[in-house]
This record gives structure tokens, C-alpha cells and sequence, in this order.
């Protein structure tokens, strides 16, 4: 009988996250171990909008797709979340309805685990200026993201979100361009036109539903203090 790996054994990149920063490793380990590995192969809703959830996300492996939906029908993608982010977090402890719709893309593996858990870690002061990180830091992304929209050119906006969707390890953006003009606020004929153009200068090859990162200087993503960040347009 095979025995199957514990999640933190599995997803050692897990460990260190902003959640758990500041507990010990074993108290990491013992977050981890508590939830469990859910993989979609194709998209799946992970947690709709206005309903509420017993239980929180995190990205151990590719990519969620957070929109939100307005009253007159018009839907807005907010943010494509990575390996590492938390989603419904703040529902699963204020015991409210979710604020937006999370759907994962394909080869997606996210750990679920219960409110309770997140209860439980809430207790430890740690954890509590933790989260307070991560809602700070939600409002910092939002905000330059506003900026983004309201000041940059369409061409620039693209070129921020294929810096912001991709990694120097993970190139792929598994992601349609239709999804990425709902993102950018453009048509879909735009997107493919200034993909093409991407790929004609040989920066971006394009497939069927994927888009991969050839050359990250060439779109404006550098390397800062050792992390990966990006100039929008640069």
C-alpha cells in the first residue's frame, strides 16, 4: 500500500507563505496537513458570489480567475490569483456572503480547508497581523490596478498583465483572450491583434487557451531585491 505524502511534504513551497509567517514550522506544517488537496483539471467555481462558504482556499498550483458581477449584469475580472493566495478568507470569518466569484483554470490544485481551521489560526497574533498583510495588500493591488486602467494605454495594460499572470518558472498563461480582454476592459479582437504582434517580434507564443512568456525583458517585467515585479510598459 502506497502512503501517501502529507500537504506540506507535498507543497513545501507552501510553507513561509503570508499567512503562516512568524509561526514556528511545525505549526506550518500542521496548517498545511489540516487541509486538503483538491485538483481541477478544467474549470471549476471554487465560490460564487453572494453565497456564503464553510471554508477557505489556497493556490498550491496554477491560477483562479476572481470576477465580480454588478447589478446591471456587466462582469469585472478582479484579479487572477497564484500559487500561495488565499481566497475567502474574509468570508469564512465574518460569516458574509462572498464578495466575488473564484474559478479555477485548468491544472489547477488548491488546498480547501475548513472555517475553523482559519478560527482556530486566527487566535495567534501572528496570524492575525498576517491576514491584516493580506488585506492591506489587496488594497495596494486594487489601487494600482485603478491607476493602471484609468492611465495606461490598452498596449501597456497587456503588457502589465503578462508580467502580473506569469512567472520566470511558470511562462504559461493558461488563460483565453477573451478572459484577458475582460480583464484589460478591451475586445477580444484588440487582445489578438497585439498578441500577434507579440509573437511576430518572437516575445509571446500563442496557442489554444495559453499564452507563453518567451521573453520577459521585452514586455517591461524585471527583477527587484530578488522578486519578481514589473514596470507597466517598460
Amino acid at each position: 500500500m502506497t502512503t501517501r505524502l502529507k500537504v506540506s511534504a507535498t507543497y513545501p513551497d507552501l510553507m513561509g507563505i503570508c499567512l503562516l509567517k512568524g509561526l514556528s514550522e511545525d505549526e506550518q506544517r500542521a496548517f498545511l496537513d489540516a487541509c486538503t488537496p483538491r485538483h481541477y483539471s478544467e474549470e471549476a467555481t471554487l465560490l460564487t458570489q453572494s453565497e456564503h462558504t464553510s471554508g477557505f482556499y489556497i493556490v498550491a498550483r496554477g491560477r483562479v480567475v476572481i470576477s465580480f458581477l454588478d447589478v446591471e449584469g456587466n462582469l469585472s475580472v478582479i484579479h487572477v490569483a497564484g500559487p500561495g493566495e488565499i481566497m475567502g478568507d474574509v468570508e469564512a470569518l465574518s460569516d458574509m456572503p462572498c464578495a466575488a466569484t473564484c474559478t479555477s483554470l485548468p491544472d489547477t490544485t488548491m488546498l480547501y480547508a475548513p472555517t475553523s481551521l482559519l478560527l482556530d489560526y486566527a487566535q495567534k497574533p501572528q496570524v492575525i497581523r498576517n491576514i491584516a498583510r493580506i488585506l492591506h495588500g489587496r488594497l495596494v493591488r486594487d489601487n494600482e490596478n485603478r491607476a493602471v486602467e484609468q492611465f495606461q494605454t490598452v498596449d501597456a495594460r497587456l503588457l502589465n498583465y503578462l508580467c502580473v499572470l506569469s512567472t520566470p518558472d511558470d511562462p504559461d498563461i493558461r488563460i483565453s483572450q477573451a478572459h484577458l480582454a475582460t480583464l484589460m476592459g478591451c475586445s477580444r479582437q484588440k487582445v489578438n491583434r497585439m498578441l500577434k504582434d507579440l509573437a511576430d517580434s518572437g516575445t509571446v507564443e500563442v496557442g489554444r487557451g495559453r499564452i507563453r512568456i518567451l521573453d520577459r525583458k521585452s514586455i517591461g517585467c524585471v527583477l527587484e531585491e530578488g522578486e519578481e515585479t514589473y514596470v507597466v510598459g517598460g
